[in-house]
């Protein structure tokens, strides 16, 4: 229903007015009609609500009559064949007063009943007069429309119409004078509209009818702009005043066309200015100044934008001076009865007005840099001498502190235009560092505030000028980047040490973030322009430590572990760029990597010990765990690299140059959790819990994943090694690597995991009996190392089937003897594969040898496995497993005699 009622009055006022301003217009009326309707919907179920809960007239009070007893047999509510009769003495009665009927208490006055409270929502729609608003927005688009309506189609000179439509705006306006004492709100808004439709038919009078000369008609707008203003000065009405202005406002949206003369309309507007500082003389109202800035603002940026030209320079300059002389005295004129200041300066205008002047003025000066900052030294300027003008007045004193903030900002302003863009950043965001070390021992906040714009505006300026590309500027653009770093890092540190506000640590810790960016962008510079590719990411990891180092070094100088939070993006940082250098150069100590990454890593040690001990709990285990991996991966890259030439590209001399570091660092991890946490090794004695489970939890899932990708990969060449099953170099990593993980699991660390994730290595350890049984085929029998060649290979298949059921025997033994069903479980479903195997693939090739030995050693292990391994539990597996004589004691105990 919203949707609907908003899309509906869109659709209607965009067709009525042939504007996107009347399509807005049209979807705030179909709004507040859908308000108005729910209300009365809300209003009536109130009524209702109050109408139910009407409290009922009480029935009259009977006299208490006296009856005896009922028998239980007549009771009622038992059967009569369940009552029994008893002998009841008989009762005498005693003499005793007929009672009389109580008089009923005297009923209580009727309270009168209280109204029901209206909620908020609805008390705010009744004060505002919400049906009489509605009502005279209907009547002002539907005049709107007549006009446009009759000046296309109706051929009765437009002089009458547009007369008709005036009139209506008169008797508004004289009908709401008339009522202005019986209906003070109704009166006040029939007034406002009034003024709006006759601001509506001077527009429409001009525009239409080209109304001459212009000099009356800005003095018949002008008449009405008085009229207004001394009308809602009178009255004390800022709603007359507000409802006039926004129909002034107003009116020439409605009826644009997309041409005509400028000139005319922001005279236009600034006639309605005029009236607007007309009542600010007498009245601070300040959503009427709002009204008027906001509207006047959006007109000028939108012709600015679309529609200006060279040509429109003089009307546009003379809009601007106006302008600013206009809303700035409305800006003062409060403050002359005020008698305290912050009762009635009103910063949208004290900042949007030159903010918004400043804007324009630039864009009309754009191609002329010299006239940009002339006419930024004339504004600054003009706000120090209104500052001068103002400071002998007690109620502008912060007039004259903003005033003079206003003027250093534009003076500053001045810079770009006399220096290079590089030149301003630097010298703005020293500027900024000044202002906020200033307003700190001022206790000013606005001048630390206007330090820390400076700051922001001069890397945004920086940003600016890098992007057109001038290489020409790179040192100075290093040097200004380096001085935007150094000012951001002083601010925060001035920020840091005064604690009188809670949220100086916060900007103290955004701007320590802010310095160590466009240190991070001043080492981009340098990697651009001055370092050659080949070097360019050493290079890189060298900055990126030697920056971390400078956080580091002024921590210990401020003793404040704030300076150095960026350091936590060291250990993503030196990760990052140590792949990056694998990818370009094949390892991370390729290319000058054996130099840059030891010193990040000096840097990692000193910021582990130094600075993490201070961050949150998660990201400081995050930084230890995250070390520990980030050097296991980076090492077993470099391993890799080391090891790829000793062999072809499956063999076991490149998988064991991944196995190598990581191994090595779980191991180390591993042989430490037998010491107490203050005994271990560094930087393992800082976060010992964090190394034993996240880190060596991780390396232990790596090694597992490298286990299960080696097996399956590599045919296990280890030239000139031959080939031995379990004493090859590649059987060997992963009998060590599997060992490691059970390790873990076994290990302290692991105690919270369930025991059942033992299977991992166990399934691992399958896969690994399986993938040597199948090198050694094909290193011995010439079978290819690939899957099409196992499966064609009978001897694989018959290898696997015999392979397998002997696993199961000694699965299945050791849970007979140990009387555990998990392991007897897990062999009798191998036997189960086995059987299977047997049925599907082997079957197929019965009359062979393999085949018959398949089924020959399978069914003699299944034999052997029923005697000496059955399920524990049962009644054979209690006598000795493997002694024929304990169970043919057992069947005969069973056999009856």
């Amino acid at each position: 229903m919203p949707v609907l009622a908003l899309l509906l009055g869109a659709l209607f006022g965009g067709f009525a007015a042939e504007s996107l301003m009347g399509a807005f217009l049209g979807a705030a009326v179909g709004w507040l009609f859908l308000q108005q309707t729910r209300q009365g919907r809300r209003i009536a179920s109130l009524e209702q609500q109050l109408l139910a809960r009407a409290p009922a007239a009480a029935p009259a009070p009977r006299p208490a009559a006296a009856h005896a007893p009922a028998s239980p047999a007549f009771s009622g509510s038992e059967p009569v064949e369940a009552a029994v009769v008893l002998p009841v003495p008989p009762v005498i009665p005693t003499p005793i007063a007929t009672p009389q009927p109580a008089k009923p208490a005297p009923a209580p006055a009727p309270k009168p009943r209280r109204p029901i409270p209206m909620p908020a929502w609805a008390q705010r729609i009744a004060a505002a007069n919400t049906i009489v608003k509605v009502g005279l927005a209907m009547l002002f688009l539907g005049l709107v429309f007549l006009a446009r309506f009759a000046a296309e189609n109706v051929t009765m000179p437009l002089e009458v119409r547009l007369a008709g439509i005036g009139a209506t705006g008169v008797v508004l306006l004289v009908t709401g004078w008339r009522l202005r004492l019986r209906s003070r709100g109704y009166g006040l808004l029939l007034q406002g509209g009034g003024v709006a439709v006759v601001y509506l038919t001077l527009f429409a009078a001009v525009k239409l009818a080209g109304l001459q000369p212009m000099a009356l008609v800005f003095a018949l707008m002008l008449s009405v702009s008085l009229l207004a203003a001394l009308l809602a000065v009178k009255q004390d009405a800022q709603a007359l005043a507000i409802v006039a202005a926004l129909g002034g406002y107003a009116t020439p949206l409605l009826l644009s066309t997309g041409g005509g003369a400028i000139a005319m309309l922001l005279g236009y507007y600034l006639v309605l200015g005029l009236g607007v500082a007309l009542v600010a003389w007498f009245k601070h109202w300040p959503r009427l100044n709002l009204i008027a800035f906001g509207f006047t603002a959006l007109i000028a940026s939108a012709w600015g934008l679309w529609s200006y030209t060279p040509a429109d320079y003089a009307v546009a300059q003379g809009f601007l001076i106006a302008y600013w002389l206009l809303f700035t005295a409305v800006l003062l004129m409060p403050g002359r009865r005020a008698q305290e200041p912050e009762r009635w300066l009103q910063s949208t205008l004290l900042f949007g007005v030159p903010v918004f002047g400043s804007g324009m003025q630039y864009a009309l000066l754009k191609p002329d840099s010299v006239a940009i900052a002339l006419a930024a030294l004339l504004i600054a300027a003009a706000y120090v001498g209104l500052a001068a003008w103002v400071r002998r007045r007690a109620a502008h004193a912060l007039v004259f502190e903003a005033f003079i903030a206003l003027g250093a900002v534009f003076g500053t302003l001045v810079i770009p235009f006399a220096l290079s863009a590089e030149a301003t950043a630097g010298a703005w965001a020293l500027e900024g560092a000044g202002a906020v070390w200033l307003g700190l021992r001022q206790r000013r906040l606005r001048v630390l505030a206007s330090g820390l714009a400076l700051m922001a505006l001069g890397g945004a300026r920086l940003v600016w000028a890098m992007t057109q590309g001038d290489a020409s500027h790179a040192p100075s653009q290093l040097l200004n980047a380096l001085l935007i770093g150094a000012a951001g890092l002083g601010g925060a540190r001035f920020m840091g040490r005064d604690d009188s506000r809670p949220w100086h640590a916060g900007v103290a810790f955004g701007l320590v973030g802010w310095g160590a960016l466009w240190l991070a962008v001043a080492a981009g510079i340098t990697l651009d322009h001055w370092v050659p590719a080949p070097h360019a990411w050493s290079v890189g990891v060298a900055l990126v430590a030697a920056i971390s180092a400078v956080l580091l070094g002024l921590q210990a100088r401020w003793h404040w572990p704030a300076a150095a939070w960026p350091t936590a993006l060291l250990l993503p940082a030196w990760c990052l760029l140590g792949l990056l250098g694998t990818v370009l150069y094949g390892a991370p100590l390729s290319a000058g990597g054996w130099w840059a990454l030891p010193l990040a890593w000096v840097a990692q040690a000193l910021v582990l010990q130094r600075t993490a001990p201070h961050w949150p709990v998660l990201l400081s285990n995050a930084t230890h765990a995250g070390s520990l991996l980030a050097f296991a991966l980076l090492g077993a890259l470099q391993g890799r690299h080391w090891t790829a030439d000793l062999g072809d590209p499956g063999s076991a001399w490149g998988w064991l140059g991944w196995l190598l570091v990581p191994a090595l660092l779980l191991a180390g991890v591993l042989s430490q959790q037998r010491r107490a946490p203050q005994q271990q090794a560094w930087p393992l004695r800082l976060a010992p819990a964090t190394y034993a489970q996240a880190g060596a939890g991780v390396l232990s899932l790596a090694l597992a994943a490298w286990v299960l990708i080696a097996n399956w990969a590599s045919p296990g060449n280890a030239a000139p090694l031959p080939y031995f099953p379990v004493l090859n170099p590649l059987d060997l990593g992963l009998v060590a690597a599997l060992l490691a993980v059970v390790a873990w699991l076994r290990s302290p660390a692991a105690a919270r995991l369930p025991s059942q994730v033992l299977a991992v290595p166990a399934g691992l350890a399958f896969l690994w009996l399986n993938g040597m049984l199948i090198r050694c085929f094909h290193h011995w029998g010439g079978v290819p190392y690939h899957v099409d060649g196992w499966l064609d290979s009978r001897g694989v298949q018959t290898g696997l089937a015999l392979l397998w059921s002997a696993l199961a025997l000694v699965l299945m033994l050791l849970g007979t003897r140990r009387q555990q069903r998990a392991p007897w479980l897990a062999g009798a479903v191998l036997l189960g594969a086995v059987v299977l195997k047997l049925m599907v693939f082997d079957l197929q090739g019965s009359g062979t040898v393999l085949r018959i030995v398949s089924f020959l050693g399978v069914g003699v292990l299944m034999l052997v496995i029923g005697y000496v391994a059955p399920l524990p539990g049962s009644t054979g597996s209690t006598a000795s497993a493997g002694s024929p004589g304990s169970a043919s004691a057992a069947r005969d105990e069973k056999t009856p005699s």
